[in-house]
């Protein structure tokens, strides 16, 4: 067997029939990677002609004269043949020791161990162990699993529902009753969604810029948004979710006008019969909801005085890719919260997956941590009102190349 340089076209062929297909396998991918100043090629694994692995190969210098070695989630590869993985991972290693490589990490997406939405152990639950030990024969170090987030690796917890055959009606039944109920909600406010244009990304990096400072975390900048567009092409989609003030005024105008008249008629039919207590505690709540419609009327005022009659609520970066749609950038309106804009643009997106035949809506990364007070559960509990499981992957694993240069390397950084 043998391994040869390969172009995207039959790489990308090759992924179609990859059942851990990612975005971050993609050529795409590779297009932004070499962008940022990665080296990179796309490798298959040939017996005789037949194709049977493939990777992504990026490369950076290391320590000046020698080079690190990346492969995004990992090859494209049936894992659980050990022979054939064996065969591949030692052919790699002579590749790469030409290329100079001091060590190769890889972070495949393939899933741990089963676990719930509530991210429990499923009990007598499906595992890759024997995935994790085949990559150690081959001379992997597996690093330490860690929970929580960590900027310079890719996300190793993450949470989705499974679309598979399944119809939006089915999907929305199985989301908590607080979400369902904030999606009636930006409903009956008639929240609107609609794309952005890639001249139109200001919105989200704006909107983003302030969710980091609401909630203390670095936001990605308008070059990064704009760079997605220009390597994914039509993979990638930003949905805004926005309150027409004329609308929404108009709403409250009508719901006003017909509480007035129920008002109106409740007040003479009590002075015909004063002691109606069912009368009395219609028109007390009545009369509790004019106000409610009055102080909103009021709101109506602020908001158009602050943002004119555009209202900007939320804004969600996807990317469609394979056989699932992946949940990226997210950032919110903090200030207008209760007219709940992402669950508008959740639901809008989640529609959309279905009809375009997605299985997979992959709400990407959390942080692990389940319980209330930990690091990131608010995101996490947000993404299980939807009913998404988490999935947890194998991790992080290197390969030394050259292993005196690699021991070295290891104790300068102190990383690995």
């Amino acid at each position: 067997m043998q391994i040869k340089t390969i172009h995207s076209d039959l790489y990308e062929s090759f992924l179609e029939k990859y059942p851990y297909q990612s975005f971050l396998h993609s050529s795409y991918a590779g297009n932004k990677l070499e962008n940022d100043g990665w080296n990179v090629e796309y490798l298959g694994y040939f017996n005789q002609e037949e194709c049977v692995a493939t990777c992504l190969l990026a490369t950076l210098p290391l320590m000046k004269v020698f080079r690190y070695a990346y492969i995004p989630r990992g090859m494209a590869i049936d894992y659980k043949e050990k022979g054939l993985l064996q065969a591949f991972i030692r052919d790699l290693k002579r590749y790469l020791k030409k290329k100079n490589v001091v060590f190769l990490e890889i972070d495949p997406n393939i899933p741990y161990q089963q676990r719930d939405k509530d991210g429990k152990i499923v009990e007598n639950g499906l595992n890759n162990f024997e995935i994790v030990n085949n990559l150690k024969s081959c001379g992997f170090i597996h690093l330490p699993m860690k929970k929580g987030y960590d900027s310079r690796k890719q996300c190793r917890w993450i949470s989705g529902i499974d679309l598979t055959d399944r119809s939006a009606e089915e999907v929305f039944s199985e989301f908590s009753y607080m979400t369902r109920q904030d999606i009636r909600t930006s409903n009956k406010y008639q929240v609107q969604v609609r794309e952005l244009q890639k001249d139109e990304l200001y919105i989200l990096d704006q909107m983003e810029k302030q969710t980091s400072q609401h909630q203390g975390f670095e936001a990605s900048t308008l070059t990064y948004y704009q760079d997605l567009y220009t390597y994914y092409k039509n993979h990638v989609k930003t949905l805004y979710a926005y309150l027409d003030l004329n609308l929404y005024g108009n709403k409250i105008k009508s719901e006003l006008s017909k509480v007035e008249t129920s008002i109106e008629k409740t007040k003479e039919f009590l002075e015909k019969n004063p002691n109606s207590t069912k009368k009395i505690n219609r028109l007390k709540t009545d009369e509790e909801y004019y106000q409610s419609l009055q102080k909103k009327i009021e709101n109506i005022s602020n908001l158009y005085s602050k943002y004119g009659n555009e209202v900007p609520l939320a804004c969600c970066l996807f990317i469609e890719y394979g056989k699932e749609v992946v949940y990226l950038v997210g950032a919110s309106n903090y200030e207008c919260r209760n007219f709940k804009g992402p669950y508008a643009v959740q639901w809008e997106m989640i529609q959309q997956a279905i009809k375009k035949g997605y299985t997979y809506y992959n709400f990407y990364g959390i942080s692990g941590y389940f319980n209330e007070g930990e690091q990131g559960y608010g995101v996490f509990d947000y993404k299980r009102g939807y009913n998404a499981i988490v999935t947890e992957y194998i991790g992080n694993f290197v390969l030394p190349i050259q292993k005196p240069i690699f021991n070295i390397y290891k104790k300068l950084k102190k990383e690995l």
